[in-house]
């Protein structure tokens, strides 16, 4: 049970969770300004001037105080340790904005003779409140203290302000939280799910990004003959910038023609076997100078035209192979 209503999230998963609660502002500013405006000209001449001046300067006040903490939250460094007040702090102007909407049905409630205006005043709550369950399903607390002043004060009215209330009205009242009550719990476990699957994509690529970037080997990833992404150790061993890497040719960086094409022969050739391709082949640099490069990549999958590969410089490797085996033939390429 206790899963149904919350969920133990990681801390960089709560933050983008509050996160998204505070990016739904300005579609809720918009609507909340457009509702207000409504009441006014529907209500107006159907309840004392004074109380609906009152209660248009209440919901404008309360809205200007959302926007503020909408505003200092955009500007504050976001940790796990204070988001929960944030999350609080969102949910309270969510509430001073519900007992607004709520007033509704109290003071501002139009006359028996004014029947347009009362229909009119029963959608908007009703669409209030979906809306608050679309707009607040990452987070409980404002739902809950949204929804309940928002509605409470309805079902009062129906249930115990009509003299001989129909059970039509009062089903209908129960239908409509259960029915609000289901949107929440189902927009909100999707919305978490979607949050961790996220925030787990998000850490891993974090990480691979790291590992790439820290790498003491070259990186790159090999669209047929182009490279399109290098870690910076590769351009300091070619001694090239990484967009001059992945702006020129594959050809380009072989000492020539013939070694980078017993390169494509040679990944052609383990690609086809499904096999991991390894070779020897010699670079040069941006200056000119030469070096021995061991080549080992994995084609990717799903895509028969890039692969990923890991490239070091062995010179001295090679250089002293040639040492202790002076009187072998020089090799070219393997």
């Amino acid at each position: 049970m206790k899963s149904m209503f919350s969920r133990k999230l990681s801390d960089a998963a709560e933050v983008r969770r509050v996160e998204i609660l505070y990016e739904h502002m300005p579609t809720t500013a918009v609507a909340t300004l457009v509702g207000i405006f409504l009441c006014f000209v529907v209500l107006f001449g159907t309840i004392g001037l004074e109380i609906q001046k009152a209660w248009t300067a209440y919901m404008l006040s309360v809205f200007a105080m959302r926007v503020w903490i909408w505003y200092i939250f955009g500007k504050a460094d976001r940790q796990a340790a204070g988001i929960r007040r944030w999350e609080w702090l969102f949910a309270a102007g969510a509430f001073l904005t519900s007992a607004g909407w709520g007033a509704l049905f109290g003071p501002l409630y139009p006359p028996e003779h004014h029947h347009n205006a009362q229909v009119f005043i029963l959608l908007l709550v009703v669409v209030v409140a979906f809306i608050g369950s679309f707009f607040l399903a990452v987070s409980n607390i404002a739902f809950w203290l949204f929804s309940i002043p928002v509605l409470a004060p309805a079902g009062l009215h129906y249930i115990l302000g009509v003299a001989n209330p129909v059970q039509w009205l009062i089903l209908s009242a129960v239908c409509c939280m259960a029915v609000l009550l289901l949107i929440q719990r189902s927009l909100h476990r999707s919305a978490i799910d979607d949050l961790e699957r996220s925030t787990e994509a998000e850490s891993l690529l974090a990480e691979q990004q790291a590992i790439f970037e820290s790498s003491p080997m070259g990186i790159a990833v090999i669209d047929n003959k182009q490279v399109i992404k290098c870690n910076a150790r590769l351009g300091d061993m070619l001694g090239r910038r990484i967009q001059e890497l992945t702006t020129a040719s594959l050809q380009a960086h072989f000492v020539n023609a013939e070694e980078a094409s017993q390169f494509l022969a040679d990944r052609a050739s383990a690609f086809d076997k499904g096999r991991l391709a390894q070779g020897m082949y010699r670079l040069h640099r941006a200056d000119g100078t030469q070096f021995w490069a061991e080549f080992s990549g994995r084609q990717m999958a799903g895509s028969h035209a890039r692969s990923v590969w890991m490239i070091a410089d062995v010179t001295l490797r090679v250089a002293n192979e040639r040492r202790a085996h002076p009187r072998e033939q020089e090799p070219t390429t393997r």
